[in-house]
């Protein structure tokens, strides 16, 4: 729990970062080789070999005494519980706009590379660069988390995000693209306060739930993942001819975040008064 969750859950996400870091990479090395039909082969084989993997290796860790039926009734009664919670909502209500917003990058920016900047053969080198600097963030976090606390951290980290996207919008605002390598130092800045964000924001959120932690997971994520969803889709949308509409989105989510946090702390402290006064 607490600071060291928010350790874990950085050095977890590391492992997972890895994945676009290499896939893009991989997958135009498979297409270039083999042709587009292989890309389902591989799929095929790594998912036979996960499955396979986790039937020799993985035991079930839910003690057979704590395990419960699965029932409607069930999620039902932890919704309800979660929304008891306002740390858990409003930190999941975060996760939402940062995911939307960095959901836009993901879903255009193959389009922004190699239609408005005419880098296709480069795109998959480039976007692994860019998780490069999540993942180092990342990796950053899970050693400064237990210095600082992930509140702190999740705080700064939200000013950057919003901050930097600011910056883009003041200074490109007519709608022209930027150089290439202009582009690539204010992703790559944008994508370094996300790294210090996500794993954050999960322990954050999941703090208060842990002897829910199944159920609080499932229905926080779902939460997040639909607002990053509709999001996304609104403003992916806009991202024809300009990177501006994304970086436009980056900061309107990181001030709305900012406006949660402000809140957060506003309640935390406003409590601490009522606690003292009594």
């Amino acid at each position: 729990s607490g600071n060291y969750m928010a350790r874990i859950m950085s050095f977890v996400t590391v492992i997972f970062i890895l994945v676009p870091i290499i896939a893009p990479a991989l997958g135009k090395w498979v297409l270039d080789l083999f042709g587009w039909e292989a890309i389902f082969h591989v799929q095929l084989f790594f998912s036979v070999l996960v499955c396979f993997w986790f039937w020799k290796r993985q035991p079930e860790t839910l003690d057979v005494r704590n395990r419960v039926s699965f029932r409607a009734k069930v999620f039902v009664d932890g919704y309800k519980e979660l929304m008891n919670y306002r740390q858990t909502m409003l930190f999941t209500l975060i996760w939402g706009f940062i995911t939307g917003s960095f959901l836009v990058y993901l879903s255009t920016s193959q389009q922004i590379f190699q239609v408005q900047y005419a880098l296709k053969e480069s795109f998959p080198y480039i976007f692994a660069a860019l998780a490069v600097t999540i993942g180092a963030a990342t990796l950053l976090n899970g050693t400064l988390v237990l210095r600082f606390g992930m509140l702190r951290l999740v705080t700064l980290a939200t000013i950057a995000y919003a901050l930097v996207a600011s910056i883009y919008v003041v200074l490109f605002f007519n709608g022209d693209n930027p150089p290439f390598w202009v582009l690539l130092l204010f992703c790559g800045l944008q994508f370094f306060a996300v790294g210090f964000i996500f794993g954050n924001l999960r322990a954050l959120a999941m703090e208060p739930v842990g002897h829910i932690a199944g159920i609080g997971a499932a229905i926080t994520g779902f939460l997040a993942t639909m607002m990053g969803v509709i999001i996304s889709t609104f403003i992916g949308r806009y991202v024809e001819d300009s990177v501006l509409p994304m970086f436009i989105g980056f900061m309107v989510c990181g001030i709305m975040s900012l406006l949660i946090l402000s809140y957060f702390y506003f309640q935390k402290n406003r409590a601490k008064k009522t606690s003292f006064s009594r």
